[in-house]
């Protein structure tokens, strides 16, 4: 990996004709914001249905639910930087718009990793961002894992389903609770990185974690989950209140909780299809609301927050970095001319 990566100082260029590394980061980054808005337009736009949604949709509440959407990336990005800061003082206002400019890339696979390389363009290392998006993804799930158990003590059809999903992850929870299984499991990892050349940056990141990581900041970033969960909700109920129909909130909650979290575990893109397709089924059993209702609303609600917040974050990665140039090679230094030599002073 360093051979391939190593280029010597001064103005000679790789053989794939791009100078140094951070132009492959620089345009790595810019393909993918690019790719997670087109991925986003065409997965989740149905043109039959959108007609159809057009049709029934009181659209005087769009310009809330798209609100919502982007108020619940906003406040993600407030815990993101937060999380960041623990390790590095970086402005808490870059970290934000790092976090929203990257949300068209989360819709890829692997995504999430493109708000560290935008922060590694800042000067702060992958080692020291990792542990913020690794904990945002992690407080998303406890959260997805609360919501889920209030809600499936209301819904008795998925309980069932909930119970164990949650069962699976505290079976995981317990094994890597015991000393000797972290232990082995920690060898494994440093083993594996240590073959790719890696593994400096992974005591790098368990560092950073161990800086990272508390309970108040846990706490902090749960609630913070909690919050943009509800702003999420509030956004289906209205989607669902533009054609005429409403659902008991912890119906709601369990629409939202239980398809995303399902959507983010499959090996699908943004989730799409498993998530869209277990809200309209949550959905279409709640009382007074017909399948086609059910079709619609998810539509608009998914477009709102999925394709709104990728164009709204392809936006501010455009505004945000499209100013900033590579440094030019450095030259080598002139060589210093030998000073003169003046002619030796003649004694009368």
């Amino acid at each position: 990996m360093d051979d391939i990566f190593h280029f010597q100082e001064g103005p000679r260029k790789a053989e794939n004709g791009l100078k140094n590394p951070k132009q492959l980061l620089k345009y790595g980054l810019h393909a993918a914001v690019l790719l997670g808005i087109v991925w986003a337009g065409v997965k989740y736009i149905d043109g039959e249905q959108f007609a159809k949604a057009l049709h029934q949709f009181d659209w005087r509440y769009a310009p809330f639910v798209a609100a919502l959407g982007l108020a619940s990336v906003l406040v993600k990005s407030w815990r993101f930087a937060t999380l960041v800061r623990q390790v590095q003082q970086v402005p808490r206002a870059l970290a934000m718009r790092v976090y929203v400019a990257g949300q068209s890339a989360t819709l890829l696979p692997g995504g999430i990793a493109a708000r560290s390389a935008m922060l590694e363009r800042e000067g702060v290392k992958v080692e020291d961002s990792a542990p913020a998006v690794a904990l945002s993804s992690i407080c998303d799930q406890i959260g997805f894992i609360v919501c889920g158990l209030v809600a499936a003590a209301w819904f008795e059809q998925a309980r069932k389903p909930v119970f164990i999903l949650i069962g699976v992850l505290a079976a995981v929870s317990v094994v890597l609770g015991i000393e000797a299984t972290r232990t082995w499991l920690v060898r494994l990892i440093e083993k594996i990185l240590h073959r790719f050349k890696l593994l400096d940056k992974w005591r790098g990141f368990v560092d950073s974690m161990r800086k990272t990581l508390s309970w108040r900041i846990l706490a902090m970033g749960v609630g913070n989950t909690l919050l943009s969960f509800a702003l999420l909700v509030l956004a289906l109920h209205l989607c669902l209140a533009g054609i005429g129909v409403s659902v008991h909130p912890l119906t709601l909650l369990l629409a939202f909780t239980l398809p995303t979290m399902l959507g983010r575990i499959s090996a699908l893109p943004g989730g799409f299809g498993v998530t869209e397709v277990g809200m309209v089924g949550i959905l279409d059993q709640a009382p007074k609301v017909t399948l086609d209702q059910a079709a619609v609303a998810v539509m608009i609600f998914r477009a709102a927050t999925i394709v709104f917040t990728a164009v709204a974050g392809g936006i501010v990665y455009a505004i945000g970095w499209k100013h900033q140039t590579e440094p030019a090679p450095e030259s080598e230094p002139a060589k210093e001319s030998a000073p003169e030599k003046k002619a030796p002073a003649v004694v009368s």
